[in-house]
């Protein structure tokens, strides 16, 4: 039988060429590069100083001083993760320590062991049992301030300026209580001083 073979006169056939499979096959049945979601990663030895534009998800794992803006996708702060300014983003995940104020559109996370101080603004914020926070938290939907920051048509600087017109407003406010406070003391005071003399 495998005699036959050997010596049977060639046949003539037209080839055809086949394309090759241009993808792997570890690759098959998985989405193509387009279809999956972008990640950009600030390692655990990485320190950036200055701001940070983002157009995909981020994931910080090292320190960062300065603003980080990522509208339309996803911050996520890992537990050994360190960032020194304000953060505007679609929606935020903090597991390590923030210093500045958080500008969140759709939801913000405080998880466990996270330390937040400063302003969160958010329409949803879920603060996590064993994480710290101290400052203030904004969760009306039609701040201003998340208005200024993710409306199309206004720009980095403004965004900055409300969110810092209405920090220096609270604290305008916190001073102006601590001044009524101590100047209603100071009058207690002195009546109970006049009613010792008489």
């Amino acid at each position: 039988m495998f005699n036959k073979a050997k010596n049977a006169p060639p046949e003539n056939k037209t080839s055809t060429l086949i394309p090759p499979d241009t993808r792997s096959s570890a690759t098959q049945g998985t989405p193509t590069s387009s279809a999956r979601p972008s990640l950009s990663v600030i390692g655990a030895h990485t320190q950036v100083e200055g701001d940070i534009n983002s157009d995909e998800d981020l994931t910080v794992e090292g320190r960062v001083s300065g603003i980080i803006t990522c509208k339309q996708h996803t911050v996520t702060l890992g537990a050994n993760g360190y960032i020194n300014g304000d953060v505007f983003a679609h929606t935020l995940h903090v597991s390590g320590e923030v210093i500045g104020n958080l500008v969140v559109l759709h939801r913000a996370t405080i998880h466990k062991g996270a330390q937040v101080s400063g302003t969160i603004v958010a329409p949803c914020l879920v603060l996590e049992d064993g994480s710290v926070f101290h400052g203030s938290i904004d969760m009306d939907p039609d701040n201003e301030v998340l208005k200024s920051a993710f409306g199309d048509a206004i720009g980095g600087v403004t965004k900055t300026s409300a969110l810092n017109n209405a920090s220096v407003a609270n604290s305008r406010k916190a001073s102006v209580d601590k001044h009524a406070t101590a100047s209603a003391n100071a009058a207690e005071h002195d009546k109970t001083e006049a009613k010792a003399n008489d």
